[in-house]
């Protein structure tokens, strides 16, 4: 969650405890780190609480010389609310207990709002489950989220569970925005995993999106899958509203790693939005990506959207330094990216791609192997094969090399791709700068393919004469028919001298 809904969160509790009836009074305050707002209310807590502790121990060592009953009669009809919270903490819990049950819960909600959970803890864990739903729906009754908030992550699961069934989707929604721990978020998700659904169509129906946004950003990273899924599932309308108001709140630091964990069928929904494909948005998300650290959370995004969108993307990460455009190189690749970064690459312009592929990062073994190894099993071929065109040639042996890890059928895929594209020679440049052995091995998967005549009629007038040389030079440890079939394409295109170097020795022409 951004810094100023925390700082909403906890102006809404320090008006709570300084009496003030409308939060915005303190709007003020929103502008300060949370941390601060929130140290400021426990210390005005602290000497609330303190400032009579001696009499108040006293009182509660009084508690102790009469019977249950009589306390809390006592408790209810002398003290009051306020004063027996203040009481509470130095009462020994079993004792708290035993007089809360004879307490109504009217009078118990009204102990609640006064309590401080820091000094109280003991005795909230040991409340009946029964007695905590009865002060839920007081709580509630009244609108009390605040409250609720402030003790979630004391309250035992089973008490929890209990209580849930009584708090509609919007005041979970309510309460986890004003929770005092959000580390009890994923808890609370736990116990009602089956009112997720409702809780974002809350947060869409009410106008709550804040809350929502909240919620997502305070869940642990191992339930963002799920959670992301769901919101993906809920239907365009939820969606668009969810993403126009990621950017009005400019939250998109909390939804990136949410759409990031989707799956694929979600992370498409959520890609296909017109919502996302607007300029404005897609340039937030891109500040976002770039400049706040989410750079590996936008490449599955980026994966999914339509070329206008993605060359978008394209433009704004060639416009970065060298220096700067290598570190997310880099960052991809050892995220094992390159599947999504493939495609932003072949959006660039011819120059900016060449920049990149002249980057250092991309000379380096590894990273070599990783594009060629994420091309094959991806099937990027057609998006690949211009920025390997673009590598430098002194990389060429390694490309080699990696080209003849690959299997028979991922060889084959490249070879199919290169020869309806318009990249056949950068693949036959590198294959046949393999190894005798490398090169003989793709030579016979060229001899074998069902479409070799797609393969053949890819060699054309536009051919360069680097292809044709490569072939001329290693014309010996070419098959006889695909040799023969090589020197007939050569002539049809008047290239009657290659066809000469290519005709099988001992074949006639007419």
């Amino acid at each position: 969650m951004s810094e100023h809904l925390v700082a909403v969160a906890e102006t809404t509790k320090l008006a709570r405890l300084l009496g003030i009836t409308d939060p915005t009074e303190l709007d003020f305050l929103v502008d300060l780190p949370p941390a601060a707002i929130r140290e400021f209310r426990e210390r005005a807590t602290d000497l609330l609480f303190d400032r009579d502790t001696k009499r108040l121990k006293g009182v509660a060592a009084g508690a102790k010389l009469v019977p249950v009953t009589i306390s809390a009669k006592v408790a209810e009809r002398a003290f009051g609310p306020t004063l027996c919270a203040a009481v509470a903490s130095a009462v020994e819990p079993h004792r708290a207990i035993d007089i809360a049950k004879s307490l109504p819960a009217p009078f118990l909600a009204d102990c609640a709002v006064q309590l401080d959970p820091r000094r109280t803890a003991a005795i909230i864990a040991a409340v009946p489950a029964k007695l905590v739903v009865d002060v839920a729906r007081e709580l509630l009754a009244h609108g009390d989220h605040i409250t609720m908030g402030r003790f979630v992550h004391v309250v035992p699961e089973p008490a929890l569970r209990a209580a849930a069934p009584v708090m509609s989707d919007t005041d979970l929604l309510r309460i986890g925005f004003l929770l005092e721990d959000k580390t009890a978020i994923d808890n609370v998700l736990h116990i009602v995993t089956d009112r997720v659904p409702g809780v974002i169509r809350a947060a869409a129906a009410q106008s709550m999106w804040a809350e929502g946004i909240d919620l997502l950003d305070s869940i642990a990273p191992h339930n963002r899958a799920w959670i992301g899924n769901i919101t993906a599932g809920l239907g365009d309308d939820v969606l668009d509203a969810l993403i126009n108001a990621v950017y009005e709140l400019d939250a998109w630091t909390t939804l990136l790693p949410i759409t990031s964990a989707m799956n694929h069928d979600s992370l498409r929904l959520f890609a296909e939005r017109p919502a996302v494909h607007a300029e404005p948005i897609l340039a937030t998300i891109m500040d976002t990506a770039l400049d706040g650290g989410q750079w590996l959370n936008l490449l599955p995004l980026a994966a999914h959207l339509p070329s206008a969108q993605i060359e978008f993307i394209a433009a704004r990460v060639a416009a970065e330094t060298d220096t700067r455009l290598g570190e997310l190189v880099r960052e991809a690749d050892t995220a094992g990216l390159w599947d999504a970064l493939i495609p932003i690459a072949l959006a660039m312009t011819d120059d900016n791609r060449r920049r990149m592929a002249a980057l250092p990062v991309m000379s380096e073994p590894d990273v070599l192997r990783a594009v060629i190894t994420s091309t094959a099993e991806h099937d990027l071929w057609a998006q690949a094969l211009p920025l390997v065109d673009a590598l430098p040639d002194t990389v060429k042996p390694i490309l080699a090399t990696c080209i003849g890890d690959l299997d028979r059928e991922q060889l084959l895929a490249a070879v199919l791709t290169a020869s309806r594209g318009d990249n056949i020679h950068t693949l036959v440049d590198i294959a046949l700068a393999q190894d005798q052995q490398g090169r003989a091995r793709i030579l016979e998967i060229i001899d074998g393919m069902n479409d070799l005549e797609e393969f053949l009629a890819a060699l054309t007038t536009e051919t360069p004469d680097i292809v044709w040389h490569a072939l001329i030079e290693v014309r010996a440890e070419i098959p006889a028919g695909l040799l023969t079939q090589l020197a007939e394409r050569a002539r049809e295109l008047g290239r009657d001298n290659d066809a000469a170097e290519l005709e099988p020795l001992g074949a006639t022409t007419e």
